[in-house]
């Protein structure tokens, strides 16, 4: 359904993202060329592609990929700091099925101290600004740790909405390190208990996270994980099963889908994937009508046709 692309190769190595040149293994910082990327694209033929992985504005054909992609009619996702967008404004007019997709923690004092990049949060508002100026879609995606300030996320978006932002995503904590069981049990609670808040205080903006997805992110609900619908793509091949454990790659597609044991990954099932709740894996499985309950038909259709692409209108907000 989503096919995320890694043409520098941050999110698919087992350094994972920031990794710095000097700690990889000699020659193994490689980039992906255009014509790899593309022939990953019609491997895979999902109707979603996101450009992802560090900073992938850095990337020194991004523009070029980006006219690819988008002239081959897929739905485009650059996912940035928002540092470049200025920058980068020029590389192509704006395409009702491109967006820009920032990534921001929290107001100024969260998301520069998340970061531990001071002044990132200020050059970010500026690259969104310029990007809807222009007259681009832009979302924002915002990861929701056990210890968030739904408040502070609240803020953010009543001052990104002033701004005339598209949507907003939610993206769940993924603890690398290991948990035992009564700490795996208590971080998972604190997670549904931040998403029950957020459910409640940002229901006002245009969400893009699927009510089914919320459910289960409430802790309301169970999904099987669908990772194989959401395959990630970089210099080393096709990450399997899912990049958040780098447990290795596949040469294509094909052999990614036949040759990985898929029920031996999620809940109950491998202790790396306990505490995942990645949209990678669950979003999909929403999406695709995965454990389908009585009403949930509805409950997307309902989802899908009020929401608005385009920020929440005034009269439509709560009081």
């Amino acid at each position: 359904m989503i096919l995320s692309l890694d043409p520098m190769g941050e999110c698919t190595t087992p350094y994972g993202p920031g990794a710095q040149p000097e700690n990889r293994a000699e020659g193994e910082h490689r980039t992906l060329t255009i014509e790899q990327c593309l022939a990953a694209m019609e491997e895979c033929d999902a109707p979603v592609v996101s450009i992802c992985g560090g900073e992938p504005l850095e990337y020194r054909e991004i523009a070029a990929l980006t006219r690819a992609i988008l002239d081959r009619g897929k739905h485009l996702f650059v996912c940035t700091d928002g540092t470049l967008i200025r920058r980068r404004l020029h590389m192509i007019p704006p395409y009702t099925n491109f967006f820009w997709n920032v990534k921001l923690e929290g107001t100024e004092s969260e998301h520069d101290g998340r970061t531990s990049r001071p002044g990132l949060f200020s050059e970010a508002l500026d690259g969104i600004k310029a990007a809807k100026n222009a007259g681009f879609f832009v979302v924002v995606t915002t990861t929701i740790y056990p210890d968030t300030d739904v408040g502070d996320v609240r803020a953010l978006y009543g001052r990104l909405h002033s701004m005339h932002v598209d949507g907003y995503a939610l993206a769940p904590h993924y603890p690398k390190e290991k948990l035992c069981r009564e700490g795996s049990a208590k971080f998972r609670e604190k997670m549904h208990r931040r998403f029950r808040e957020a459910s409640e205080r940002l229901a006002e903006f245009n969400l893009l996270v699927s009510p089914i997805y919320l459910e289960y992110l409430r802790g309301e609900r169970e999904l099987d994980c669908c990772a194989w619908a959401s395959p990630v793509y970089g210099p080393q091949g096709w990450a399997g099963p899912c990049y958040l454990l780098n447990t290795g790659y596949a040469k294509n597609y094909r052999e990614l889908l036949e040759k990985t044991l898929w029920e031996n990954y999620g809940r109950g099932l491998n202790p790396r994937c306990e505490n995942c709740e990645s949209h990678a894996g669950f979003e999909t499985a929403a999406i695709m009508g995965v454990n389908p309950k009585a009403g949930d038909t509805w409950k997307m259709l309902a989802w899908q046709l009020s929401g608005s692409l385009g920020e929440k209108r005034e009269g439509n907000r709560k009081a």
